[in-house]
C-alpha cells in the first residue's frame, strides 16, 4: 500500500481503524459532491509526506469524508490536524478518533467554505489537502480557501485532488498563474473511486502545489454563486431578486445569463443590479 517501511502488523492496525470509523459514514451525499476514493488513496493520500514531515507541523482538510485525517494522526504526531467540512456526520467521528484512537491534535471545524475563511484559520497551515467541488467555481473557490489557510512564510502545501473533463489542465494552469502558485508534481488517477463521480469517472488526479509569499486567493469574501455539480449552469439556475422573484437563469431558463438579467430587469420591479444565487444548501 506504500513505500513507507511498515510490517504487516501496523497495516492491520490501520485497515482496523478505517473499517470501524467508516461503519459511521454511511453512503456518500450528492447534494455535497461526495464521492468517497477507496481506502487505499486515502492512506497513499497520507503518505505523500513522511510521518516526521507532519510532526509538529499543521495540517488542515477542506472536506474529509475519505478520512486521510486518521491515517496522517496514526502515522505521525501533527501539533494541529484540523478537518473543516459541513457534513453533519463528521463530528461523531473525529469525536471517536480523538477519543478511540487517542489522536489528541484532531479537531472539527464546521465552516462552509463558500463563506470567508474565519480569522482563526489564515495563514495558519503548513499543508492543506483539498477536494473541491468539480466544478470550475468549487475549482477556484477551494483554491482560494487553501491558500487564506497556508502559511505563506513557510514551505506549504497543497494537495489538490481533482478532475474536470478536457478543460482541467487550463483550468487548473490558469487559477495557479492568478494565485501565484507552482506546481511540484502531478500524480494521474491518483485517487481511485469507490463511487463514481459527476462526471463518471473512477480516479481523480493529485497536484502538489507550493504556495508563495506572494501568493493570493481570487475569491476573498463570502461566494454566493453556484458551486456543486448539480449546480452547474448545464440546468437552469434560481437567482432572486431583492423583491423576493426567484428567476431561472440557462438554457432553457427565463433568461439566458446573469448579465442578460441585468441588462433587462426584474419581470417584476425592474431592479437591475446584484442578483442573489439561490443555492438549496444552507450556508450556515
Amino acid at each position: 500500500m506504500t513505500n513507507l517501511p511498515m510490517n504487516e502488523e501496523t497495516l492491520e492496525e490501520l485497515h482496523s481503524a478505517f473499517e470501524i470509523i467508516k461503519q459511521s459514514r454511511g453512503e456518500p451525499d450528492p447534494e455535497l459532491d461526495q464521492y468517497f476514493i477507496s481506502e487505499e488513496s486515502s492512506f497513499q493520500k497520507a503518505c505523500l509526506l513522511e510521518p516526521e514531515q507532519y510532526t509538529g507541523k499543521r495540517t488542515i482538510l477542506l472536506g474529509d469524508m475519505d478520512f486521510t485525517s486518521l491515517f496522517i494522526g496514526l502515522l505521525s504526531k501533527p501539533r494541529d490536524l484540523a478537518v473543516l467540512d459541513i457534513d453533519k456526520r463528521l463530528p461523531e467521528i473525529i469525536f471517536r478518533m480523538k477519543f478511540d484512537f487517542k489522536i489528541k491534535s484532531i479537531r472539527f471545524v464546521n465552516h462552509d467554505i463558500r463563506l470567508r475563511t474565519i480569522a482563526i484559520l489564515k495563514h495558519q497551515f503548513n499543508y492543506i489537502f483539498l477536494e473541491p467541488p468539480m466544478t470550475e467555481e468549487g475549482l477556484e473557490l477551494g483554491l482560494s480557501r487553501a491558500v487564506q489557510c497556508a502559511k505563506k512564510e513557510s514551505d506549504s502545501r497543497i494537495f489538490l485532488s481533482f478532475d474536470f473533463k478536457e478543460r482541467k489542465k487550463i483550468l487548473i494552469d490558469e487559477y495557479i498563474q492568478k494565485m501565484n502558485l507552482e506546481i511540484i508534481d502531478v500524480k494521474k488517477d491518483f485517487n481511485k473511486y469507490d463511487y463514481s463521480t459527476p462526471l463518471n469517472k473512477k480516479t481523480s488526479d493529485l497536484y502538489t502545489l507550493q504556495v508563495r509569499e506572494d501568493s493570493v486567493e481570487t475569491i476573498p469574501h463570502h461566494y454566493p454563486g453556484p458551486t456543486y455539480f448539480r449546480e452547474s449552469n448545464s440546468f437552469p439556475q434560481p437567482y432572486r431578486c431583492k423583491c423576493g422573484k426567484v428567476i431561472q437563469i440557462g438554457e432553457e431558463g427565463e433568461f439566458t445569463s446573469v448579465e442578460e438579467l441585468q441588462s433587462k430587469g426584474c419581470p417584476s420591479c425592474q431592479y437591475n443590479e446584484d442578483f442573489l444565487y439561490n443555492s438549496s444548501i444552507q450556508i450556515e
